[in-house]
């Protein structure tokens, strides 16, 4: 069995701020199983999802204003 190591979870820190949304239940699933390929609670890949979707979405909009 192979060897992973351990996913370090980000401290909360006072300007973190909760969010909360609805998935339908085929994609929690994914999401579920997809954060635990990628070693992460649901939280940190959620997390990890929004960070890459907001860089791409910068970009489009940076691409659209050249």
């Amino acid at each position: 069995m192979p060897t992973f190591s351990k996913h370090v979870a980000r401290p909360h820190t006072d300007t973190s701020v909760a969010v909360t949304f609805r998935l339908e239940a085929d994609e929690e699933q994914r999401l579920a199983e997809l954060a635990r390929q990628d070693l992460r609670t649901r939280s940190s890949f959620v997390r990890l999802l929004i960070l890459r979707g907001m860089a791409a979405y910068d970009k489009d909009v940076k691409a659209e204003r050249a």
